[in-house]
């Protein structure tokens, strides 16, 4: 009787172990798979804005481009005897094209609001965005075209403990074919070194 005591206590201890294996096990996965989520989940939030703000900045860049061309070709056409109600049309496309210019900044905005409505986390420096504000919305240079605040910046996505960094640089943007070059790098992310570095 002793004997079958031992052997029912040692099975005991043994299912016991195996079960605390077991349980610990799900729950390591169950935390990786929450980790995955949350990692998956700020790539697809850092593609999105990536995206929309790719689309905002070659827009910008290209109607930039067209507002500062047809600047200096009214200012010829001008001076042209015949063709100065070319140059009026000229004005009045620059206008046209500086109005879809805050039309669409304003619908940047929108769409960067909808991605934080969705809980994706979002440097906050987005929200300021690449281009100067004014009194009426978008400050502009003498030639009527957006002012661009910097030709390089970083943002920074953080969802614990996960930190993307986005570097844009976009010393090529007012072309007709803007280049503008993204690098993005994932770090080990702690909300100290996400501070440190802005």
């Amino acid at each position: 009787m002793n004997q079958k005591g031992e052997i029912t206590l040692l099975s005991s201890l043994i299912l016991l172990a195996l079960t605390s294996l077991v349980l610990l096990s799900a729950l390591e996965l169950t935390k990786s798979y929450r980790l995955l989520e949350r990692r998956t989940h700020l790539f697809l939030c850092v593609k999105e804005a990536k995206g929309e703000l790719n689309l905002f900045m070659k827009f910008m860049g290209r109607t930039n481009w067209a507002i500062k061309n047809i600047n200096r070709a009214s200012l010829i056409i001008a001076f042209i005897p015949g063709l100065q109600g070319l140059a009026l049309d000229a004005q009045k496309a620059k206008k046209y094209l500086q109005y879809a210019q805050n039309i669409r900044f304003v619908a940047y905005m929108k769409t960067l609001k909808s991605l934080r409505a969705k809980s994706c986390a979002l440097d906050p420096r987005m929200l300021i965005t690449p281009y100067q504000l004014g009194s009426r919305l978008l400050e502009r240079d003498t030639e009527g075209a957006a002012i661009l605040r910097e030709t390089e910046w970083t943002y920074y996505y953080f969802s614990k403990p996960y930190l993307l960094s986005l570097t844009v640089k976009a010393s090529g943007l007012e072309q007709i074919n803007p280049k503008i070059i993204y690098k993005a790098e994932e770090k080990a992310g702690k909300l100290s070194s996400l501070l440190s570095s802005r």
